[in-house]
């Protein structure tokens, strides 16, 4: 699913087009918003709690009807104090990103029923491409400028039911250092590499330099470039229209 830097450009490019009044009074709740699903790196809760779609169900789902379903005193946006609301807004644009990631790019093309016989590769290169994507975003350094010092701002409390104000303030604290800090791809693909006996950052650190490159053309080539772009230009419509339908 899509890095965390990206989720937070894709929200900072969607709040410049729907130009609402809770999300500019509140970038960095709605820029914290865009990046808690995955809170459970923190807490370590099962993914499925934060995301309202399960990943071994392969019908339709909807995560963002899952969790106003869950959570109905957060499904009416005029009710809730402006930081609430642009949290929430942040937080659908990241459930549409990744459902669409999912049903769009890595089932079809690194899932079970991809014609990648090679789980492992198949991990390599979706991983390898979430990390591309993400250092795309990261070029420009004054949208992320603008990112961490509106989380570091941000000094009102997010009022939701299922997620503790103490782990929101932690977590806020680390999306200001993820920010700052482009991730480390070998960490990422350290877990995966050592199935293949490539074990420790170092020999992962290796195995990229000398790979990586061959890796994207042949992961972009397995995808098509224009299939890439139209994720990102479809789910991001996605996301605006729900977001604007949530905020209107």
């Amino acid at each position: 699913m899509p890095l965390l830097g990206l989720h937070m450009t894709v929200a900072r490019e969607i709040a410049a087009e729907i130009a609402s009044p809770q999300i500019d009074a509140e970038r960095g709740a709605y820029y914290l918003g865009s990046t808690t699903p995955d809170i459970r790196a923190l807490t370590r809760w099962d993914r499925a709690r934060t995301h309202f779609f399960r990943l071994d169900e392969f019908g339709h789902q909807d995560g963002v009807r899952g969790l106003f379903e869950d959570q109905p005193s957060l499904k009416d946006a005029s009710a809730l104090d402006a930081a609430t609301a642009a949290f929430m807004a942040g937080y659908i644009s990241h459930l549409i990103l990744d459902e669409a990631y999912i049903c769009e790019i890595y089932r079809p093309f690194f899932g079970v029923g991809s014609t990648l016989s090679d789980e492992l590769m198949a991990n390599v290169m979706d991983r390898l491409l979430l990390y591309h994507l993400d250092r795309q975003e990261r070029e420009d350094a004054p949208a992320l400028d603008e990112i961490r010092r509106a989380l570091g701002e941000l000094s009102a409390e997010i009022a939701v039911d299922f997620i503790a104000r103490e782990d929101l303030r932690r977590w806020r604290d680390l999306q200001i250092e993820v920010v700052g800090r482009p991730p480390s791809f070998a960490k990422m693909l350290t877990r995966q590499l050592a199935t293949a006996g490539i074990k420790g950052e170092e020999a992962v650190s290796r195995f990229m330099e000398q790979n990586a490159d061959v890796l994207l053309r042949d992961t972009i080539q397995h995808i098509g470039e224009e299939r890439i772009r139209e994720y990102l230009s479809d789910s991001k419509e996605r996301a605006r229209r729900a977001m604007k339908e949530y905020l209107s």
